[in-house]
């Protein structure tokens, strides 16, 4: 082997060594990106569901101002079912 075998040997691993280094740059900014982007669109439904769960609850109030005696009766029908259910489960 001579010189110029070992230069060509060290030339090719230094673009091997490169190419492999800029294949996991290229890999690792992909999951970057993809990770952001999962993280977008997990904020953006937390955000959906959190504005959800305020218009029902901003609806139930309204419907127990307007209406007292129906929701006070629709909990007792509903509390005692689950006590039923419950009784029933014990036995």
């Amino acid at each position: 082997m001579n010189q110029s075998d070992i230069e060509n040997r060290a030339n090719l691993a230094g673009r091997a060594e490169a190419a492999v280094g800029a294949f996991a740059d290229d890999v690792k900014n992909q999951v970057e990106e993809a990770a952001t982007q999962a993280a977008a669109t997990a904020e953006r439904a937390y955000g959906q569901a959190r504005d959800q769960v305020r218009d029902a609850t901003a609806s139930v109030a309204a419907a127990v101002e307007q209406q007292p005696l129906t929701a006070l009766l629709i909990v007792g029908l509903i509390d005692g079912a689950i006590g039923f259910l419950l009784g029933r489960s014990w036995r």
